[in-house]
């Protein structure tokens, strides 16, 4: 594992160091919490090469996703964040797309913008590059999904995206191409490909595709025998660069062992329908969320009730809060 630890201090828009906690928002309202639930931030990032950056800087996350775990009931409830909704980033005086605060500032500055986006406490961080993504999927034998004919062919689909990997990892170009279609298994290199196939629809089925992977990874894990179990979990721990030391990791999972046969994952995806609008603005495409409106469906979710929040300050371009769907059943939400 590569644990670091988080820091005080980041470089604002004018390259001066200031403390974190001076330059992010202020807020009169506690977060919402409770005892028996911890928030993950769990961030994939495009990286262009196996080595990760020091601090985690200049590469744009492009899976944002916070894992709630519940000890008691056992429940896992994952929220993913579409990278291109704009938020408020500390140190920077205009709204930004949220990818951008990785690449920018660092996990610890990603951490703090989604906190203070969602109003929802975050007890740690982790990160994984696509190329160490696919060593833990290979470590537990592969992942079984369902494929569509759409998703395998074309420059932004499975097999375009796997010969620019393969490229990459200095491989045949055309090797393991996936020739078939419905339920498939995916080694590592082809089911990383497939949470990034883009372009060919929209950035919530995009998001809907890597939970599935996240939700197969799980599934193909529970099922290992216990050897198997443990040399995965060592692939885990070097591939993913964490700010949770391995003694509170080891007790998070002993709370949970009583659960884990029969664990199950719950997903949600923001924005919300009738939350954000989305098009080009200035001169790029780009999602305008009023977080406002979906901040009482995240309590929600990850709580079982709603609390008072301090308001976010709004979006250009995103539409009012009166126009928001606030209304709306969780169910109808969840993925």
């Amino acid at each position: 594992m590569r644990f670091k630890r988080s820091k005080n201090t980041m470089r604002d828009e004018n390259g001066n160091v200031v403390y974190i906690k001076d330059v992010r928002q202020k807020t009169t309202c506690p977060l919402i919490e409770s005892n028996s639930i911890r928030n993950f931030l769990l961030i994939g990032i495009d990286s262009r090469t196996r080595d990760y950056a020091p601090d985690g800087l200049g590469d744009r996350s492009d899976i944002i996703m916070i894992m709630s775990v519940n000890s008691t009931t056992g429940a896992v409830r994952l929220v993913s964040v579409a990278r291109d909704c704009y938020t408020y980033i500390p140190g920077r005086s205009l709204p930004k797309k949220i990818n951008a605060a990785m690449s920018l500032c660092g996990p610890d500055v990603l951490c703090v913008t989604v906190e203070d986006t969602l109003r929802i406490k975050i007890d740690g961080w982790a990160y994984v590059n696509f190329f160490y993504m696919a060593d833990i999927i290979d470590a537990v034998g592969g992942i079984y999904c369902d494929v569509s004919s759409r998703e395998i062919d074309g420059d932004f689909a499975l097999n375009g995206l796997l010969a620019d990997l393969n490229v990459l990892m200095g491989l045949e170009e055309s090797q393991d191409m996936v020739t078939g279609e419905g339920r498939i298994k995916l080694n590592g290199r082809q089911a990383v490909c497939y949470a990034r196939i883009r372009k060919i629809d929209d950035d919530y089925v995009r998001s809907a595709r890597q939970v599935k992977v996240l939700r197969a990874l799980a599934d193909r894990f529970m099922k290992l025998p216990l050897t198997r179990k443990v040399s995965a979990i060592r692939v885990v721990l070097r591939a993913v660069v964490t700010n949770v030391p391995l003694y509170k990791m080891i007790g998070y999972a002993l709370r949970m062992m009583p659960h884990l046969r029969n664990i199950s994952i719950e997903y949600m995806r923001l924005p919300t329908e009738g939350c954000f609008n989305s098009g080009i603005y200035g001169k790029e495409w780009s999602i305008r969320p009023n977080w406002n409106a979906m901040i009482p469906y995240v309590q929600k979710f990850f709580y079982g009730k709603t609390t008072q929040f301090d308001p976010v300050r709004d979006i250009s371009q995103a539409p009012s809060l009166d126009s928001c769907a606030t209304d709306l059943r969780l169910e109808d939400l969840l993925g």
